[in-house]
C-alpha cells in the first residue's frame, strides 16, 4: 500500500470569509486530457477558471502485465493536462506527479508504483488497514468529533475502487497562546491489479480559510470527480 503524508497547516485562517465560491468540476467523461485527448467543453473551477478533466475510454482500468519500471514512469511523467500546472516529484522507482489548478488551488497527486503488500479490492480487507489510511490526516484532526472520515468503494466502469474522504478543520491556540491548528479536505482513490498500484489524492491545497469556506470551495463531489477522472485516464495510459 502506498504511503502518503498528512494534509494541513498550522497557519491561522483569515478572520474574514473569502466568499470565493465553490469549485465546480464536471463529472468523469465530460472533459479530455489536455495534451492527449479530444476537445470537450471545459469545467469551471473557483472564480471562472476553465479546466478540462481527463478521461479514459469507458472501459475498466487496463490490466498490467508486469511490475512497472523507470521507463514506464518516465513515459507517464510526460503527460500534461490543460488547465493544470504539473510537477513531477519522482519518476525513478515510482511515479509521483502533482497536477494543480490555478488559485483557488485544487491539487491532484498521482502515485503509481509496483505492488508491495497490495490489498485486493475488497472493502473488508481495506478496513483492516484503516488505521494506516488515516495517517493521511494531520494528527490533531484524527480524533476530533467534528472531523469527517469515510472509507468505502466506488465503481469505475465495472471495476471496484477503494475510496476515502476526509474533512477536518481546527484552529485554536497552543499552551503558549500561539496560533495552532490544521485542516484537510481530500478525496483519495486506490486501485491495484496485483502487479501495479495507483493512488490519486484530490485535495484543497491553498491558504487556510474558515471551515464553511473550505467546504464550499471544494465540495466532496468535486474532489471525487477530480480523483476519478485522473485515475481513469492514468489506468488507460499505463
Amino acid at each position: 500500500m502506498i504511503a502518503f503524508a498528512g494534509c494541513g497547516s498550522k497557519k491561522e485562517p483569515p478572520k474574514t470569509e473569502t466568499g470565493s465560491g465553490s469549485a465546480v468540476v464536471a463529472p468523469v467523461g465530460s472533459g479530455s486530457a489536455g495534451s492527449a485527448g479530444s476537445a470537450a467543453p471545459p469545467a469551471t473551477v473557483g472564480k471562472g477558471i476553465n479546466i478540462k478533466l481527463p478521461k479514459g475510454d469507458g472501459t475498466p482500468p487496463k490490466p498490467t502485465a508486469k511490475p512497472f519500471d523507470k521507463p514506464v514512469f518516465e513515459k507517464l511523467g510526460l503527460l500534461k493536462f490543460e488547465g493544470f500546472d504539473t510537477i513531477v516529484r519522482n519518476q525513478n522507482n515510482q511515479l509521483d506527479v502533482r497536477h494543480s489548478t490555478p488559485r483557488p488551488t485544487l491539487a491532484t497527486t498521482v502515485t503509481i508504483a509496483p505492488c508491495f503488500d497490495c490489498i485486493p479490492m475488497e472493502l473488508d480487507k481495506w478496513k483492516a488497514k484503516e488505521a494506516g489510511l488515516k495517517m493521511l490526516l494531520a494528527e490533531p484532526l484524527r480524533e476530533r468529533a467534528d472531523t469527517t472520515w469515510e472509507l468505502g468503494t466506488i465503481d469505475l466502469n465495472g471495476q471496484k475502487l477503494i475510496s476515502t474522504y476526509q474533512f477536518g478543520h481546527y484552529y485554536g491556540t497552543d499552551e503558549s497562546g500561539n496560533p495552532d491548528g490544521a485542516f484537510s479536505n481530500a478525496y483519495i482513490l486506490y486501485y491495484n491489479d496485483g502487479k501495479n498500484q495507483i493512488r490519486v489524492v484530490a485535495e484543497y491545497k491553498d491558504d487556510p480559510m474558515s471551515r464553511d469556506d473550505l467546504k464550499a470551495i471544494a465540495p466532496k463531489e468535486d474532489l471525487e470527480n477530480l480523483a476519478t477522472a485522473f485515475l481513469d485516464f492514468y489506468t488507460h495510459a499505463w
